[in-house]
């Protein structure tokens, strides 16, 4: 009864033993053969509010919160302070691991892709409700993206049969970033007119593509030179991986890992500032009956471009700012069941910090089952920031190649045919192949 309950346990509870093996520098020094990995794409993708929050059904249509079918108290009910939505695509373009006089050494050649937004739910209040709730607090306001190569040298070195540590030092190559920060954004409201007290920058890096200015030196988003070609780096920095893994007793391997500790010290070819106070007329007479998004659009429209024509980033010379990497700490358990040593019952814990957006957390368990040089299968499940997460983890050994997958999702469906998911959500899908040195 014990081992069935157990097992029936272990179910509701994964780890992709590849994947984490690499993941974690101190991991393989336990592997006695070399390895080539060919390639391994990595895409997550999260988001603290979903699309059910934004898109209504009503009768045999689709609204967004704006409808004036849709109450303030439901649309805004289902916001966060801070919405925000971040995307992150690795590509590991080849790695190659090899078994040394003491540890282990591994090479790697990669890229990443990533960017998000993040928008204050009195955006969202001004929309629905008009201003008459002044003043409001934008300031988190946040939009960015970054695309950098990485070039790592990785060393893992056994000092007992059951204590291993290794590191990762990783050369980072700065390609294109784009950071849209405000510090103060501040929205006052009078019958007469709108104010905005702002403190914020943008900072584009592209060299091959330069905004122009007018002749008051601000920036002219209409005018542009060159062409739009990621163009020579305009980035350097470096990161460094740790790990270690602890083996108590047989059967049990417990280890941690801190990824990405450094960041990019960027050039920023294209950049302005906005510092001060503007005034505009905004929608202070917006009525009733144009709350609806048949007529809110043409308002948007013309009050962005208001906005923009008031508040023109300054523009100033090229300037340096250092961004830091999203810092990832994970620990993990495995323990092999003592009545079937392929049935391995798994635990790990993930936080992820951000310098522009809210952190990642998460805690899950699950089986895992293991025939080696055949196959692999893992299943898991558990919480984290944005609710219920589950997982699916396997490879397949062929000759000398070994395939793997994993696929992290949480409840809640998405929109059909396109993938957005209904609820806040943490998806993750990775793909990689490895040639084994035997």
């Amino acid at each position: 009864m014990k081992k069935l309950a157990i097992s029936f346990l272990a179910f509701a509870i994964g780890i992709s033993a590849w994947s984490q093996t690499l993941e974690n520098p101190a991991a393989t020094a336990s592997l006695e053969n070399g390895f080539v990995r060919i390639g391994e794409f990595n895409s997550t993708s999260r988001n603290n509010v979903g699309a059910s929050a934004i898109y209504y059904p009503k009768g045999d249509k689709i609204v967004t919160g704006l409808h004036s079918s849709v109450s303030a108290e439901e649309f805004l009910g289902n916001l966060k302070p801070v919405n925000s939505k971040y995307n992150q695509i690795d590509y590991k373009l080849v790695s190659y691991g090899w078994k040394g006089s003491r540890g282990f050494h591994s090479l790697e050649v990669g890229a990443r892709v990533n960017y998000g937004l993040s928008v204050p739910k009195e955006i969202f209040r001004i929309l629905k409700t008009g201003t008459s709730q002044s003043p409001y607090d934008l300031s988190s306001l946040r939009a960015f993206g970054n695309v950098y190569g990485e070039l790592a040298y990785g060393y893992a070195l056994p000092l007992s049969d059951k204590f291993s540590i290794g590191g990762r030092v990783k050369l980072l190559v700065g390609l294109n970033s784009v950071d849209i920060v405000t510090r103060r954004f501040n929205l006052i409201t009078t019958e007469e007119q709108y104010r905005l007290d702002l403190d914020a920058d943008i900072d584009l890096t592209n060299r091959n593509k330069k905004i122009g200015t007018d002749d008051e030196g601000y920036l002219d988003y209409t005018s542009f030179s060159g062409k739009g070609k990621l163009g020579a780096p305009t980035g350097g920095g470096f990161a460094v991986d740790l790990g270690l893994v602890w083996k108590p007793f047989d059967g049990l391997s417990l280890s941690a890992s801190a990824l990405d500790l450094g960041g990019i010290l960027w050039y920023y070819g294209n950049a302005g500032t906005s510092a001060g106070s503007y005034t505009f007329e905004g929608m202070k007479d917006l009525s009733a009956d144009e709350l609806d998004e048949e007529h809110l659009t043409a308002r948007l429209k013309a009050t962005g471009e208001e906005v923009l024509s008031v508040i023109k980033p300054k523009s100033v010379d090229g300037r340096f700012k250092a961004k830091g990497l999203p810092l990832t700490a994970q620990v993990v358990a495995s323990y092999m069941l003592p009545f079937w040593e392929r049935l391995s019952l798994d635990a790990s814990g993930r936080y992820t910090g951000y310098s522009y957006c809210a952190p990642y957390w998460e805690a899950r368990g699950g089986l895992s089952l293991d025939f080696p040089g055949l196959v692999y299968l893992g299943l898991s499940a558990g919480s984290g920031a944005y609710g219920f997460i589950y997982g699916v983890q396997g490879s397949v050994d062929f000759l000398s190649f070994r395939l793997y997958a994993s696929y992290e999702n949480g409840i809640g469906g998405t929109i059909p045919y396109e993938g957005t998911p209904l609820k806040a959500n943490n998806k993750t899908l990775l793909i990689g192949l490895v040639y084994l040195i035997k």
